[in-house]
Order: C-alpha cells, then sequence, then structure tokens
C-alpha cells in the first residue's frame, strides 16, 4: 500500500499553482505582436471608436432600462386616470340624459 504523505501533497499543490501563474506569460509569449499591438490599440481608442460607430455601452443599457421603467410606471398612471375620466364621463353623460328627460 502507499501512503500519500503531507510532504508530497504540498510539493503537488505548488507545482501546480506554479503552473497555472505561468500560464498568462506562456500565452504572452505565443501571441503574435500584430495581436498585442492592435489590442493595445482598442483598449486605448475605445471610447472614440465607441462614440464614432455608435456602440451601445453598458451604462447606455443601465439608463435606457431606468427610463422605460419610468415610461412603464407613467403609462399605469395614465391608464388609471382614463379609467377614472371613463367612468365620469358616463356619470355625467346618464346625469345629461335624465335633465333632458324631464
Amino acid at each position: 500500500m502507499m501512503y500519500e504523505t503531507e510532504g508530497s501533497r504540498t510539493e503537488q499543490n505548488n507545482s501546480f499553482a506554479e503552473s497555472l501563474a505561468s500560464i498568462p506569460t506562456s500565452i504572452e509569449r505565443k501571441l503574435p505582436s500584430m495581436d498585442k499591438r492592435m489590442g493595445r490599440y482598442l483598449d486605448e481608442h475605445m471610447p472614440l471608436l465607441i462614440s464614432e460607430w455608435g456602440l451601445v455601452t453598458q451604462s447606455t443599457l443601465d439608463t435606457l432600462e431606468y427610463r422605460l421603467d419610468a415610461v412603464r410606471m407613467d403609462i399605469t398612471a395614465l391608464e388609471k386616470t382614463k379609467l377614472a375620466l371613463k367612468e365620469r364621463a358616463s356619470a355625467l353623460e346618464r346625469a345629461l340624459s335624465d335633465v333632458e328627460e324631464e
């Protein structure tokens, strides 16, 4: 039987952690330099590209969602007011027809 000791487990964890830490470096070495330059260019000019191309940002979407909620609440209030006005108009028409009959 083979028993795992605490020391062997620590060595495996360290080597695994070291291998994970080296992944970004190895990827960086394998990327062509044009990809790196393109990434830097996009990072530096993203606000200009967004405005020039009319792209939607998360901030714009959040603002739009807030505005839609406000409009939805206004529509609900207007629908309630419309129902109340219809009831009042019906009551006035009934009262007018009663007065005309007399």
